[in-house]
């Protein structure tokens, strides 16, 4: 083979290669970021991606990223029955501290490591519940459109 049919099948594969690597990056999928802000309320989180970009700078942050309720079930579900442990651990003749052992912070609260998955879709105009819904936009793989889908570095006594 002559070197220069040698070099334009390198030139093309380093092309292909090139052009792949540029479709990646444009396809996003989860990423590791930190909450910013939470709102226990409507259960959307601000969070800052932790990866920087290829220049060095930070990511942008994402807003009100709905959060999963798997990251705050069992948040909602100790402060509910935390005062009744309390009761429990008051009565002297139960000899109880349960109270004691419930985490001491919550699992999904603003500073915390999560995973955030990106949706296929726009999800603008989804409600929030079963309902189907039209896209907003033609957006595909974007990240404002991910969720947080689990608390990550957490401990059952430090939440």
């Amino acid at each position: 083979m002559s070197s220069s049919m040698e070099q334009l099948q390198n030139a093309a594969y380093k092309g292909v290669q090139k052009f792949k690597h540029g479709i990646f990056s444009e396809i996003r999928m989860f990423y590791i970021a930190r909450v910013v802000k939470y709102d226990k309320k409507n259960h959307v989180a601000d969070v800052q991606p932790l990866a920087n970009l290829s220049d060095g700078q930070e990511s942008a942050q994402y807003l009100e990223v709905p959060v999963s309720e798997n990251c705050y079930m069992l948040d909602e579900w100790f402060e509910r029955i935390k005062p009744e442990f309390k009761k429990l651990d008051a009565n002297p003749h139960n000899g109880t501290s349960l109270s004691d052992k419930f985490p001491n912070k919550k699992l999904m609260r603003k500073g915390v490591p999560v995973i955030c998955a990106v949706l296929d879709r726009d999800n603008d105009n989804w409600d929030g519940k079963a309902n189907t819904y039209d896209p907003n936009t033609s957006r595909l793989h974007d990240a404002n459109d991910s969720i947080v889908i689990g608390v990550l570095g957490g401990d059952a006594i430090n939440g």
